[in-house]
């Protein structure tokens, strides 16, 4: 295990409204992420689109976001330059997700969601090696959580397909595509003027970059990094293979309206929300480990749910808001276990490596086979994926090491 030192200059304040900033930035990125997924109804009817290609869209955002986390993660351990990277980014992104809006056809549009995806590739990875370092380490858990999911959830998950839904049926999909980039302009100018200016490298650090090979080779000797990577990789198809699948599936399946299944797949805002503050709060009281454990074989529940259960929103929406709380670990597994397991120098490398292999096989990989699935034995086969992907990262959680603060054992 590693022990972070954190770096003394932060203040209680200056903390929160960190916390806060970051929180929305995430927000704003799995908004814009999220909207084609919450759209599709729309743009399948419009452009024609199988259920093969509509993995594929989600597959091109994910390979480059798999691409960019790590690379670029790696540029701001090299340089120190996290925060111009990040606002350079947030403007990025922002510009990007207006870009789908102008699609005529299947190949702009996938050209579009990998522009987009190589903006966002960088962005979790940087706040949270940021608040890994500006958090007291007796918040670090709650803080990255925090961080990473409620801004997520709350704009993404819970606000999202509600508001780009409703766009969409006043004004057409493409409106809500070119309106969902604004935020994040505002916000690139919040964080110019409010993060700080990024501490100065030690003079001994100058010039002395890890080599790429040294640096991969001291992730594959650290146990939990290896299990951390295989954990990101099966539970981010678990929540990928939902987002992408979930939208058709309540509507073509399950006979609800656009608007109603928008109202739906809401549920999961809140428990994303609540999952992701509980969760990792726990985590820092009882340890990493078991709360990871529990959450993953737990994730077979709203996949079986959903099998099982007749076509009421009530009944479905209760599905999604009891059995997404499992998705608040998802901080756990991407951020904060790697930041516990690395040497400090490398620790948004690290994230960008776990968040990269999670979008690579999670997000390029179990969206493609899951549309394949779906063309040949109907949706209902994207539920079963889920729940074999959850039972899998269980298994590989009960093979993790505890980092939390005063439970870690060296």
């Amino acid at each position: 295990m590693t022990t972070r030192v954190r770096t003394g200059r932060t203040s209680r304040r200056y903390e929160l409204g960190l916390l806060a900033l970051l929180s929305l930035a995430n927000g704003f990125v799995a908004l814009d992420r999220l909207t084609a997924s919450y759209l599709s109804p729309y743009i399948v009817a419009d452009l024609g689109l199988s259920n093969t290609q509509l993995g594929l869209l989600a597959a091109s955002l994910s390979l480059a976001v798999a691409i960019s986390a790590f690379w670029l993660g790696r540029v701001a351990d090299t340089t120190g330059r996290r925060k111009t990277m990040f606002v350079l980014a947030t403007v990025a992104f922002s510009l990007f997700s207006a870009l789908s809006g102008l699609a005529a056809g299947f190949l702009f549009l996938f050209g579009a969601r990998f522009l987009l995806g190589l903006a966002e590739g960088p962005m979790v990875p940087i706040s949270q090696a940021v608040m890994a370092d500006e958090s007291d380490p007796r918040r670090r858990g709650l803080n990255m959580g925090v961080m990473q999911m409620s801004g997520a959830f709350l704009l993404g998950a819970m606000i999202g397909p509600v508001l780009v839904t409703s766009l969409a049926d006043l004004y057409g999909w493409r409106v809500a595509f070119f309106l969902s980039g604004v935020p994040g302009l505002l916000l690139a100018l919040s964080l110019f003027f409010y993060m700080r200016p990024d501490a100065p490298r030690p003079v001994a650090a100058k010039g002395k970059t890890i080599p790429l090979g040294t640096a991969i080779a001291t992730f594959w000797r650290i146990g939990n990094m290896r299990a951390s990577i295989a954990i990101a990789a099966l539970f981010s198809a678990w929540l990928m293979i939902q987002n992408v699948f979930l939208p058709v599936y309540l509507t073509q399946v399950k006979g609800l309206a656009p608007a109603t299944m928008g109202w739906v797949l809401g549920m999961g805002g809140i428990a994303g929300i609540v999952g992701g503050t509980l969760l990792p709060w726990l985590s820092d009281r009882i340890g990493r480990k078991p709360v990871c454990a529990i959450a993953c074989f737990a994730g077979i529940g709203t996949p079986l749910a959903l099998l099982l259960l007749p076509s009421s929103p009530v009944l479905l929406g209760l599905a999604i808001l009891i059995g997404w709380l499992p998705v608040g670990i998802a901080p756990l597994y991407c951020a904060v276990i790697p930041s516990e397991s690395v040497p400090a120098a490398l620790t948004t490398s690290a994230i960008g490596l776990s968040m990269g292999t999670a979008e690579l096989l999670g997000g390029v990989v179990a969206p493609f086979v899951a549309g394949r699935a779906a063309d040949a034995l109907g949706l209902e086969a994207t539920l079963w994926l889920c729940m074999i992907c959850a039972i899998a990262a269980g298994l590989f959680c009960l093979g993790l090491r505890e980092t939390a603060p005063g439970r870690a054992v060296d």
